[in-house]
């Protein structure tokens, strides 16, 4: 019964970690709003993941027997995926509007239990599946996107925010399903030099490719100190942190949970950007935050149920496993 209690408590910290990561996600667009002054976006991304990668890099620096190649196999994968999705956003951004590249990013709360299923064969649950429509259409409410006047056609900016949608659906699975044994801060650290790396080489291609005689991102960079400053805690709690913080705690919380929650930082920066002037609040603001939490909360509840009925098959299997083994010694003092 300990154990039981001690396993939920421990999810419960979990959820908490969830929670700051999404209040602290929520928060960064505004901020990353005032550094897209003096920082071009691939430039941006390729800085503060310099930053995670030398602190994770510091932070592990006694845990390095534990780079395993089993750890490389999956974090490599999975940096690749999740520096790929960074790149087509920051591209396909360039070609549609901040409201659909907004709504096609939580492509991920869908993809993650079709994932799950063909990577596990794991069935998601009733709710699962009611929450992850519940999110999409939330998202959408969200971000006031409408079919009239081909307002939600797809082009060629849609097409790759879907595709990063998808791809960052694909590292919530993967390291959700195999990344549980691995030292979280050191598998974390792969996965963003993986990230920093294609971040650099995509900075320096959208420079050098001309669209209309323009580059489709100039580089930009900026040595203000305080810039420099802001950069520097962006790099340290958003990349670092927040990055740690929800790899370990999906070592206790389903994959398809984490992938519903996060859209819900989309609510976080809708309310932020009300509070600074920067938005008028909205009933889309409303209703969309209401079908997130309630996604959240569905998918929380059928996740927790699930644990619980590991929990009792586990301690079945447990006095099964305690009668069998009396019932041995019974026959041996017998014999």
């Amino acid at each position: 019964m300990e154990k039981i209690n001690t396993k939920n408590n421990v999810k419960l910290f979990a959820y908490a970690g969830i929670i700051f990561v999404v209040l602290v996600w929520g928060l960064v667009p505004p901020t990353v709003s005032y550094i897209y002054d003096f920082y071009s976006g691939a430039v941006y991304s390729a800085a503060t993941s310099l930053i995670a990668a030398v602190s994770l890099l510091l932070l592990s620096v006694k845990k390095l027997d534990l780079l395993t190649n089993d750890m490389l196999k999956i974090a490599i994968p999975t940096g690749i995926f999740n520096g790929l999705a960074d790149l087509v956003q920051k591209i396909g951004l360039q070609y549609t509007t901040p409201t659909k590249y907004a709504f096609l990013e939580n492509l991920s709360c869908v993809v993650v239990p079709i994932l799950l299923f063909i990577l596990i064969r794991k069935r998601p649950g009733v709710l699962t599946i009611i929450a992850s429509i519940v999110c999409l259409a939330g998202s959408f409410v969200l971000t006031g996107m409408n079919f009239s006047d081909g307002a939600a056609s797809f082009g060629i900016g849609e097409i790759l925010c879907a595709l990063a949608g998808c791809f960052y659906g694909v590292n919530i699975a993967i390291t959700g399903t195999y990344a549980k044994k691995f030292y979280a801060p050191l598998y974390v650290m792969v996965q963003i030099w993986v990230r920093f790396v294609i971040s650099s080489a995509t900075a320096v291609v959208l420079n050098f490719i001309n669209i209309n005689g323009q580059p489709i991102e100039q580089f930009k960079f900026s040595f203000d100190i305080w810039n420099l400053l802001v950069l520097l805690a962006l790099g340290l709690v958003s990349n670092t942190l927040c990055w740690t913080i929800r790899t370990n705690a999906m070592k206790h919380i389903s994959p398809n949970a984490v992938a519903i929650i996060m859209p819900f930082a989309a609510v976080v920066t809708g309310v932020a950007s009300v509070a600074l002037g920067m938005d008028e609040l909205t009933p889309n603001l409303l209703i969309g935050a209401g079908l997130g939490l309630a996604a959240a909360l569905m998918c929380s509840f059928d996740d927790i149920l699930e644990g619980k009925k590991a929990n009792k098959n586990k301690s079945s299997d447990s006095d099964v496993s305690d009668s069998t083994n009396a019932v041995e010694e019974a026959t041996e003092k017998i014999s």
